[in-house]
C-alpha cells in the first residue's frame, strides 16, 4: 500500500512540475483548452441566475481562461481558485484583472483537486476544464466532488475523452506501435458509475480539430505547455518516434 501511495504520489508531482515548466509558453500553445474552456464557459452563463449563494470553486485554473469568465459571470460568489502546480496559480493571479469589489471574493490555492474535503453543502457550483482527466480516480473523486454542493448546485466540467487523437492511434496501430497517450475518461462509463440520482446529468460532444505543420510539431506543441506528461509505464524509444513521425508526416497532412 504504501508502494502505491508513494507511486501516486510522484505522478501527481511530475503532472504540476511539467504544467510549471510549462506556464511561460502555455497561453500561445494552449488553443484547444481556450476553445473548451470558452463553451464551458457558455454553458455556465446559464446557470448565473440559478445557482445559489455561495462559494464556486474552480479547479484547474491554469492560466485563467476559466477564471476570468467566473469573474465576469458570477461577480457576487466567492470564487476558490485551485491549481496543482504553483507557478500557473501565479501567472493566474498575476495577469487577472480583477475589480476593486471583488478582490474579497477571491483566493488562490496550490492544492490538487482530488483532496477537496468532503463537506457537504459547500460549493454553489464547482467548474474545471481539462483537468480532471489528471485525476488518478477520476470517479470517487467526481462522487466526492457532487457531495460536496449545495442543493440545486452544479458540476460543470470538460475534458477529452478517450476517443480523442484518433489519427495518433491509427498510425501507431498501422506501424503496431505502443499508442502512449494517457489513458483518458470514457465518457458512457462516466455517466454509468457517477451516483447520479437525484443529481441530473447533461452531456454535449463536440470534436475539436487542430492542423500542426507536422507530427513533431504536434508532441512539441504537447510538450511545451506541460501536457505531454506521460503517465504511462510503456513509452517509445528514439528510433521509434522517429519511425512514427515519419510515417506520420508521409501519411497525411496533420490533423489531430
Amino acid at each position: 500500500m504504501r508502494l502505491i501511495q508513494l507511486a501516486k504520489y510522484e505522478q501527481k508531482e511530475k503532472i504540476a512540475q511539467n504544467f510549471s515548466k510549462g506556464v511561460a509558453n502555455y497561453l500561445f500553445h494552449s488553443q484547444v483548452q481556450k476553445q473548451c474552456a470558452d463553451k464551458l464557459l457558455q454553458i455556465a452563463q446559464n446557470y448565473s441566475d440559478s445557482i445559489p449563494k455561495g462559494s464556486i470553486l474552480e479547479i484547474g485554473c491554469g492560466t485563467g481562461f476559466v477564471t476570468r469568465g467566473l469573474i465576469e459571470q458570477f461577480p457576487n460568489n466567492f470564487k476558490d481558485i485551485i491549481d496543482i502546480s504553483d507557478e500557473m496559480l501565479k501567472y493566474c493571479a498575476k495577469n487577472l484583472q480583477i475589480p476593486e469589489q471583488q478582490k474579497e471574493l477571491i483566493q488562490f490555492r496550490t492544492m490538487d483537486g482530488e483532496q477537496i474535503k468532503e463537506d457537504e453543502n459547500t460549493y454553489a457550483a464547482i467548474i474545471s476544464s481539462f483537468t480532471i482527466q489528471w485525476f488518478q480516480d477520476i470517479i470517487n473523486s467526481l462522487n466526492r466532488l457532487i457531495n460536496t454542493l449545495q442543493p440545486q448546485g452544479v458540476l460543470l466540467v470538460s475534458f477529452p475523452n478517450n476517443q480523442s487523437f484518433p489519427e495518433w492511434k491509427r498510425m501507431c496501430d498501422d506501424l503496431s506501435l505502443p499508442f502512449t497517450r494517457n489513458q483518458l475518461p470514457n465518457t458512457e462509463e462516466l455517466i454509468q458509475k457517477l451516483s447520479i440520482p437525484p443529481h441530473k446529468i447533461y452531456i454535449y460532444e463536440e470534436q475539436v480539430t487542430m492542423t500542426y505543420k507536422n507530427a513533431a510539431d504536434f508532441f512539441k506543441s504537447l510538450k511545451i505547455i506541460g501536457a505531454g506528461c506521460n503517465l504511462k509505464q510503456e513509452k517509445l524509444s528514439i528510433p521509434q518516434m522517429k519511425k512514427l513521425i515519419n510515417y506520420w508526416n508521409h501519411e497525411c497532412y496533420l490533423r489531430i
